[in-house]
């Protein structure tokens, strides 16, 4: 009699709570209110059902009820607030597979205690859960969300953030373990302040979104003047439904809409002129602009605006006439002067390559003979490096060094952050260097993890990438071979996957 209603609610919170995954308007707030009500009926007719075999005497079976009926719509609440925050990570993966959050309970499961873990790490919790991890075959989202919880854990939040956010390139998908990924990264983001990193994210609508998540949502586009950003009255409502409310209260309260100000209105509201200073001859514009570098962390502003002065300076007469008149005062030979300025260019060229290589800068965009040489050094040095790479990854399949899924992942985002750093860095030119090397190296890695290593995911993870990357360079031939190796069936433990 019980056992009836008990099990419409749960299918009706299950529902809700699906529901509210797939929605960031008000209909959020409606499915989440819906959960919360089905969750505490569910409490309650599963408490009196329990109480009523305690009264008649019926200890194991009242036991039995606690455990079936009572403790799942409060195992969120107690992982959140009980488990979690001792470090119990054994509890906690019990707790999370008590959740029943769908076919694959032990892959939030592993979650959940990974999350623990990171609230107070030990050796032999990391051990025990790597085991767990390692266990699991074929690599999914659950095994890299554990993985960047672990690192977080050991406070490598870079890391961590590198490995969460890498999970959605997974066709595995899990939606509590991508919550919770995203309202780790969600936090991190505001702890460090980083509303527009935050603000990005909910544009690109790749996660679903727990209701931490949700409010810290709303305050990154209320900071940020985003457009559709939630209103004053909407955002106490998202905070009414989100944990650690004392917490969140001076966040809340600290979210107004950002101001905007006119830098040359004074006080008054009068503005002014601005009378700017003779402009420096071009040489000593050009070192000063060279000085400028050195001094602290160079940017692309500043990288093409060295670039520029040296190359206005270097064809600049006036500079041709100085060094002309040093040559006939030092009885200097034939040529000495463009020997001379072929050295300056050279060597400025150098230094100021190697500066924006350690700061990942792309290329000036100017031609002239230090703009050309910087954007040459950059092109050639990142290429090398790219193939280098691909090359040492292809060469580790053939020495027969089997290594675990997830270092296979993390070797393989290593490599693909390095392309995208160099290929945004360099343009449209580099990357159509780069990628005949990429794509035969990471299809013959692909194939060999789909037929060799049954890591279905993984490899379709590279194939997608190969495919992007493909259709970017219009390489016709990558294009045909990536959308049927993208077409595949993948299969998962959340379903069989295919591509449309």
């Amino acid at each position: 009699m019980y056992a009836l209603p008990y099990l419409l609610l749960g299918r009706i919170h299950k529902a809700a709570i699906d529901a509210r995954r797939k929605d960031r308007t008000w209909k959020y707030l409606m499915w989440s209110t819906v959960a919360g009500t089905v969750a505490a009926l569910m409490l309650a007719i599963g408490g009196l059902f329990a109480f009523m075999l305690f009264r008649f005497g019926l200890w194991p079976l009242g036991a039995l009820v606690v455990g079936v009926m009572v403790l799942p719509p409060l195992a969120g609440a107690l992982i959140r607030y009980a488990i979690v925050p001792t470090g119990w990570y054994r509890g906690a993966y019990w707790a999370g597979v008590l959740c029943r959050p769908g076919a694959d309970a032990p892959a939030y499961g592993s979650c959940v205690s990974a999350w623990a873990l990171a609230r107070r790490p030990s050796n032999a919790g990391e051990a025990w859960l790597a085991a767990q991890r390692d266990a699991r075959r074929p690599l999914g989202d659950a095994e890299v969300v554990v993985t960047g919880l672990i690192a977080a854990g050991r406070g490598d939040a870079v890391t961590a953030r590198q490995l969460l956010r890498s999970a959605a390139l997974l066709v595995e998908n899990h939606p509590p373990v991508r919550e919770l990924a995203y309202e780790w990264l969600a936090v991190d983001a505001a702890e460090r302040g980083a509303w527009i990193e935050l603000a990005a994210e909910v544009e690109a609508n790749a996660w679903p979104a727990s209701p931490l998540a949700y409010l810290l949502e709303g305050i990154a586009q209320r900071r940020t003047n985003r457009p559709g950003a939630p209103r004053e009255a909407e955002l106490y409502a998202r905070w009414l439904l989100a944990p650690y409310r004392t917490r969140t209260l001076a966040l809340l309260r600290a979210a107004p809409l950002a101001a905007t100000t006119t830098p040359d209105a004074r006080d008054d509201g009068s503005t002014h002129d601005v009378v700017a200073p003779p402009a420096p001859a071009p040489l000593p514009a050009a070192i000063a602009a060279h000085l400028a570098i050195g001094r602290g962390k160079p940017t692309p502003a500043l990288l093409a605006h060295a670039v520029g002065a040296w190359d206005a300076a270097l064809g600049d007469p006036a500079t041709h006439a100085w060094l002309a008149r040093r040559a006939l005062e030092l009885d200097a030979p034939l040529g000495s002067v463009d020997r001379a300025l072929r050295d300056v260019a050279t060597g400025v060229a150098d230094e100021l390559a190697r500066a924006a290589e350690a700061a990942a800068l792309g290329a000036p965009g100017t031609r002239g003979p230090v703009g050309d040489g910087v954007t040459r050094r950059l092109r050639h040095g990142r290429l090398d490096a790219l193939e280098t790479g691909f090359a040492r990854w292809a060469q580790r399949r053939h020495d027969g060094a089997v290594r675990l899924a997830i270092d296979e992942w993390r070797e393989w985002l290593a490599l693909r952050a390095a392309y995208d750093a160099a290929v945004t860095a360099g343009g449209l030119e580099l990357r159509r260097l780069a990628f005949p090397h990429a794509y035969s190296t990471g299809t013959s890695m692909a194939v060999w993890l789909w037929n060799a290593r049954q890591e279905y995911p993984l490899s379709h993870a590279i194939s997608k990438w190969l495919l992007a990357e493909a259709l970017a360079v219009g390489d016709a031939e990558a294009i045909e071979l990536g959308h049927r190796n993208c077409r595949l069936t993948v299969p998962t433990r959340t379903g069989p996957h295919e591509e449309t």
